[in-house]
C-alpha cells in the first residue's frame, strides 16, 4: 500500500530522530527517553512509536528482546545483559517522559482516520504498540514513566 499523505507530511515536518531523545546520567546508569512532539500533543503516531521502540532497543543492543526472553531464567538473562555491557556500566534505569504539559494524547488518532477502513493499516499500527509495549515489558532495566511535567505543572 503506499505511503499515506498524513505519513509523508509527518515524515516531512519531523524527523523520527527528533521525535524522540535519548540521553544518559554522566554515571550512563540512568537513560532518559523524551517523547519530543509537544505541538501534537506527544500523540503516539507510527513514526513516535518507531522512535520510542529504537530508543529503547538501542539500550541494550546485544540483547535480543523478543518472546524468548519471557522464558528464560531470570538469573541467566541478568547475567547475559551485564555482560553484554562490560565493560561500560549496565544502565539501571529508563525514564520515559515528554516534552511540554502533556505526557501523551494516546494513538495519532488521525491516523486511523487516514487509514478510511484498511483494516491491515489499522492492525499495523496496533502490532508497533504491542512490541512496544512487550519491549517496555522485557527490558531488563526499571522504567519509570514520568508523567508529571518537571515543573509540576506550574507555570
Amino acid at each position: 500500500m503506499p505511503t499515506s499523505r498524513l505519513t509523508q507530511l509527518q515524515n516531512h515536518l519531523s524527523s523520527p530522530l527528533d521525535l524522540v531523545v535519548t540521553s544518559y546520567s554522566s554515571d550512563r546508569r540512568v537513560v532518559t527517553i523524551t517523547i519530543n512532539n509537544a505541538s501534537r500533543a506527544n500523540c503516539l503516531s507510527t513514526p513516535v512509536l518507531k522512535a520510542i521502540l529504537a530508543a529503547l532497543s538501542s539500550i541494550n543492543p546485544i540483547i535480543n528482546l523478543d518472546s524468548s526472553v519471557d522464558t528464560e531464567d531470570p538469573i541467566a538473562f541478568a547475567e547475559r545483559v551485564c555482560q553484554s555491557h562490560s565493560p561500560n556500566p549496565v544502565p539501571k534505569v529508563v525514564i520515559l517522559k515528554s516534552a511540554g504539559k502533556i505526557f501523551s494524547s494516546g494513538h495519532d488518532l488521525r491516523e486511523f482516520h487516514m487509514a478510511n477502513g484498511d483494516y491491515k493499516t489499522i492492525h499495523d499500527i496496533f502490532k508497533l504498540c504491542n512490541t512496544l509495549m512487550l519491549t517496555i515489558r522485557r527490558l531488563p532495566q526499571v522504567v519509570i514513566s514520568q508523567v508529571c511535567p518537571e515543573d509540576g505543572g506550574r507555570d
